[in-house]
This record gives C-alpha cells, sequence and structure tokens, in this order.
C-alpha cells in the first residue's frame, strides 16, 4: 500500500526499468472515440424571441473527434445554427435541442419550453399622463451557459466525486498471517502457493455484514482487494491457482461475488483493488510482458464477471513498467465510465500520503500527460504536489485520500490486528474536513476482522463519526435566506442570479458575465445566526475556476473578514471560530474564469470539538 519512493526504485529492480507507456509508432494516430456529450442543462424555460446557447462537453475529455452538430426537434418552434449551437425561440411550445458528436451515434438533449413573452395589457380609456408606477422591466432574457472550463469531468467522475464517502475492505491471507507481500518474507518462511493457501483460513465470511456498516453510516461505495500485494486472489483468477477456487484452499467463499452480492442489495457502488505488484509472479520466473498479458486478463474477468464496478484502484506499489495505456484500455473496453486510480489517474489520483488529508489548495485537475504520469511514476515532491494539483492541468484527475482506521505501525494497519490502535471518531471527522472539506474523498480502510465481520470496535467509531457528522450539517442556517450579487450573468437573475446558490437543486448555479472573475455575494440570513463552518461549492461539471476567496460577516453593521481560501472545487469545507450575524458576505477575489457555484452552507458544528 505504501507508495514513497522507493517504490518506484524496487519496481525497477523487480521488474525492469521503469518506464512510460510505449509511445505510439511515428506515422499512426491512435482513434478515441467519444462515448458521450453531456449538455449543461437538462431542461430549459425560454419565452418567445429569447436568444440561448447550451455548452457541451465531450466525453473522454481526449476524445478524438470533438465537433458537435446542433438541431431543434421542431424548427417551427426553435431556429438553431447546427454549427455553434446559438439558438432563438419563435414559438410558444415545447420542443429539444439535440447536440450529436459528428460523424458518430453519440448525442445529448435538452427539453426546452417556450412561453409567451410579455406583452403590454390594452388600456380601453388610455391616459395621456405617464404611468406614476410603471411595471418593472421584465427579466432579461437567457445569455447563455457559461462554457466548460479547461479540463472537465466525465459525468462518471462527477458521479464519484458526488459520493464522498468510500469504504475500503483489505482482506485475504494478511488478515490471518499478518504479511501482505511488502515484506520479503512470510513469517520467516519464503512466499510460496502453498503458504498463501495454508494462511487463509476463515471460518466464516459474513460480507453482508461489511456492506451494511457502509450503508447504514452513508458510504456510498466500496472497495475490495481482490488481490494484494502478496498474490492471493479472492476470486478464481483464470490466470492464478493461488485462489480461493484451489482445492487446497480451506474456504472457497468466491469474496468478490459475494460483496457484489450484498452491494446490489443495499445500492451500494462497487470498486475493485488489484495489485500490479505480485509476489507470486516474483518467484514464478514470469517475465514482466507475460506477467501484463496474464494481469490483463485478469482485469477484464473482474470487469465483466462482478460488473458494474465504478472503480479500479491501482496501487503504485512496484507498479512496474507494464505499458498502462494498454491495461487503462481493457477496463474502458468493458466499462466506458469506469474512475480509475493510481498515482497519476486518470479518472482519480493519490492523494500523496496515508494520512487520508488533501492540501489547503486542491485542484481537481493535473498534468498528466506532461508528467508522464503512471502508477509506477511519481514525481519529485510528490507529497506536496499530488495533495494540491496541477492549476490549469490538462486532464480532471481529483485526489482520493486514503487512510485505514486502524493505526499503521508495525502490523501495517491495511489488514485486521486485534491489538492495533483504532482512530477516534473525532479524528475521523477531522479527516472529513480535510477530505471532502478540500476537494477530495474520503477513503477510508475498515480491514474486516478473522472472524469474516467488521469488528465492533471499528462499527462502534464509524456509527459515532455518522452520528457527529450529521449533527453538524443537520441545519443549513442559510435556509430562508435571500442572496443576491455584485454582478450576474447577462444580469439575468431568473437563471444565473446567487439564490441559486440556496435551492438545493446541484444542477442549478450562479454565474458571471464571461469577463467578469471577481464578485460578492451577499447572503442576508433570516434572522441572527451563529455560525463555524461555512461550505461552498463549485458546479464542476464546468470545470474547477476560483483561485481564492474571502468569507466575511457583519458586525456592528460592517463587513469583517472571517476565513479566506484558495479553491473550491466540488465541495470545501472553511472551519473556523464561532461568530453571530444576520448576513454573510463571499467575496470572490480571483479565478480562472467567470465563477460558476451551486452551494452555499452555514452550519455550526458544536459537537467535535474541532
Amino acid at each position: 500500500m505504501k507508495f514513497g519512493k522507493w517504490a518506484v526504485w524496487m519496481a525497477a529492480a523487480l521488474l525492469g526499468c521503469a518506464c512510460s507507456p510505449a509511445e505510439k509508432p511515428s506515422g499512426t494516430e491512435e482513434n478515441i472515440p467519444a462515448t458521450a456529450v453531456i449538455l449543461s442543462r437538462e431542461s430549459l424555460s425560454v419565452k418567445v424571441g429569447d436568444d440561448f446557447k447550451l455548452a457541451a462537453r465531450i466525453q473522454p475529455y481526449n476524445a478524438t473527434n470533438q465537433t458537435v452538430n446542433w438541431s431543434a426537434g421542431d424548427e417551427s418552434l426553435l431556429q438553431i445554427n447546427a454549427q455553434t449551437g446559438q439558438a432563438k425561440a419563435l414559438a410558444e411550445g415545447s420542443t429539444t435541442v439535440t447536440a450529436t458528436v459528428a460523424q458518430s451515434t453519440v448525442s445529448a438533449s435538452c427539453n426546452v419550453t417556450i412561453t409567451a413573452s410579455a406583452k403590454p395589457n390594452p388600456d380601453p380609456d388610455p391616459d395621456p399622463d405617464p404611468d406614476p408606477n410603471p411595471d418593472p422591466d421584465p427579466d432579461p432574457t437567457d445569455p447563455g451557459a457559461p462554457a466548460a472550463y479547461g479540463a472537465v469531468p466525465s459525468s462518471g467522475q462527477v458521479a464519484w466525486q458526488r459520493q464522498e464517502l468510500l469504504m475500503f475492505y483489505h482482506y485475504g491471507q494478511a488478515t490471518f498471517s499478518g504479511w501482505d507481500g511488502e515484506n520479503s518474507n512470510c513469517n520467516g518462511s519464503s512466499w510460496s502457493e502453498s503458504l498463501l493457501l495454508q494462511n487463509y483460513a476463515p471460518t466464516t465470511i459474513d460480507a453482508d455484514q461489511w456492506v451494511k456498516v457502509a450503508y447504514d453510516n452513508g458510504f456510498k461505495e466500496v472497495i475490495l482487494t481482490a488481490k494484494h500485494h502478496d498474490g492471493f486472489c479472492l476470486w478464481d483468477n483464470p490466470e492464478s491457482t493461488t485462489d480461493v477456487a484451489n482445492t487446497n484452499c480451506k474456504n472457497h467463499t468466491d469474496v468478490v461475488k459475494a460483496v457484489r452480492d450484498a452491494c446490489n442489495k443495499y445500492g451500494v457502488n462497487m470498486g475493485i483493488y488489484l495489485s500490479p505488484w505480485d509476489r507470486m509472479i516474483e518467484v514464478s520466473g514470469k517475465s514482466t510482458s507475460q506477467y501484463e498479458t496474464m494481469y490483463k486478463n485478469a482485469l477484464k474477468d473482474l470487469m465483466t464477471r462482478y460488473a458494474p464496478v465504478v472503480e479500479m484502484w491501482f496501487d503504485g506499489n512496484h507498479a512496474g513498467n507494464f505499458n498502462w495505456s494498454s491495461v487503462n484500455q481493457v477496463v474502458f473496453d468493458v466499462n466506458p465510465n469506469c474512475v480509475i486510480f493510481s498515482n497519476g489517474g486518470p479518472g482519480c489520483r493519490w492523494v500523496g500520503n496515508e494520512n487520508g488529508d488533501a492540501g489547503e489548495t486542491n485542484w481537481a485537475t493535473i498534468n498528466i500527460k506532461g508528467r508522464g504520469l503512471t502508477p509506477s511514476n511519481l514525481p519529485g515532491g510528490y507529497e506536496s504536489y499530488l495533495s494540491q494539483g496541477d492549476r490549469n492541468g490538462d486532464t480532471w484527475c481529483p485526489a482520493e485520500c486514503d487512510f485505514s482506521i486502524q493505526q499503521i505501525g508495525d502490523h501495517n494497519g491495511w489488514f485486521y490486528g486485534a491489538n492495533d490502535s483504532r482512530k477516534t471518531a473525532k479524528q475521523l471527522m477531522q479527516l472529513y474536513y480535510e477530505s471532502v472539506g478540500r476537494n477530495g474523498v474520503f477513503l477510508m480502510n475498515v480491514p474486516p476482522s478473522d472472524k469474516g465481520v467488521i469488528d465492533d470496535k471499528e462499527k462502534k467509531i464509524i456509527e459515532d463519526f455518522t452520528t457527529m457528522r450529521k449533527a453538524v450539517f443537520a441545519t443549513n442556517l442559510a435556509e430562508g435566506a435571500t442572496a443576491t450579487a455584485s454582478s450576474v450573468r447577462g444580469n439575468y437573475t431568473q437563471g444565473y442570479g446567487a439564490q441559486n446558490l440556496l435551492d438545493g437543486n446541484y444542477d442549478t448555479y450562479f454565474a458571471t458575465d464571461d469577463n467578469v472573475k471577481t464578485v460578492d455575494i451577499e447572503i442576508a440570513l433570516s434572522g441572527s445566526k451563529t455560525f463555524n463552518r461555512v461550505v461552498l461549492q463549485e458546479y464542476i461539471p464546468l470545470g474547477q475556476r476560483v483561485e481564492s476567496f474571502t468569507v466575511q460577516y457583519k458586525r456592528n453593521g460592517s463587513w469583517t473578514d472571517w476565513k479566506q481560501g484558495t479553491t473550491i472545487g466540488h465541495k470545501r469545507i472553511l472551519m473556523g471560530s464561532s461568530v453571530t450575524t444576520d448576513a454573510v458576505r463571499i467575496r470572490i477575489t480571483a479565478a480562472l474564469a467567470c465563477p460558476v457555484l451551486n452551494t452555499f452552507g452555514l452550519y455550526n458544528d458544536t459537537v467535535s470539538g474541532l
């Protein structure tokens, strides 16, 4: 599980010189087909005469064809430019706007409702005197959604990050032996198939209980170690006999299937960990190229037999010199929306430590191409780099913050240890603030015990953490508030006004004009409130934009700084001292493009002690 620099050195020593994925032969072009096109709106209401334009993004980000053709379902109601997507409402009714990737059948549609434009009521007795109380001007027409900025997430990446809470299950022969492959021998014995089969000795395996613990505590995804570094496999691996199907194995339960069945039962998503490092391969005499073929075959088997798999976890420890583009393609061939984890993504990245915390500044983008990042290739100073990402990086690849509920010490902490120390609920709450609250994802390892269940000690800590987290975020003190902004996109408050920050709808957002990158948003609260936590979210389907901001509150009639922040991304939770006020102001002081925010929350943490 360790990802340190020594892992790269050891990978080269054991499997040959580590290198980047093989270059394409000169003169050849790789065709990467588009798998989806995502529109900025699923539905839209406009008036007759309105001009508007939707934003579209193609997945994957590096698809060869990036051209979109636009069309209207009923051209008598809606006129649209097929190349630019600029549209004009002609008559009342309902129709669709469809974006289709050129030379393909990949498309997406937005339902458009067109209503009558505002008309003055005829006056049967005209009054030559002007009306002393004229009606206000009608709301300006929709100027069109902001275009996506820079690298943007796929729909799979958006869904993955919105889960926020993930649970890891490290389980296998190491649960019983205490040795997971990171050591050169197991309790003084050389690694062998017979040794691993002898060590693995469960009497019961209650995978249903594992997943229920996750479900009961709000965790949306679980990840299982189908094979760790030792080489022991928890399913009938077609490329190995060191697995639960071996006749000499004491328990033949297909653990991957058991977890898959439990996930189906509780509606929890499933991810799979398949270690590239394998002690059994080391002692087998297999070449790197032979093992790569075996690894890809095992990977395809897992992806197809236990579908759907929302995340594939490629540990960077001794990842070797596989052609990782080829390995990734095995996943994408089966599941184009699967999020692939590694030191360098491409779906999500290691945060650079095993402490579970991201950097205060945390961009969801990194330069995979520029740095040649792969699971085995770590950049210099990787701890700070991976925890912060790259401003204007070439690839959307958010940070996943992994840690173990057990202390990582002599026993390692990833596999169960009855005498290992445990983190407290307060420590878990701190890590939640420092992962999810810093634009990351919270991935907590909860290793099942040698009794085949999640131990009561861990279960109680997790439940206490859940109670604490729910208590903190039970009441949004911004409910009933009124939000206004110093600038609104096209002055179209109906579509992009600051009130969208308070409506609880993920897909409605506040935005400014394209050339406006600083803005003040004032929230007038429904009475005096005491808070010490502020939650902000950017609408990440259109990219990450904010570079710096300040939160202020009104004290004695004047605005007073409460806290400053840098990046926001999917979610930012600012922690500060408790203050009482009836108004809060968010000042976006720098952004890469026009700010696009969809959530503001105000909370008071009186239970964690943080």
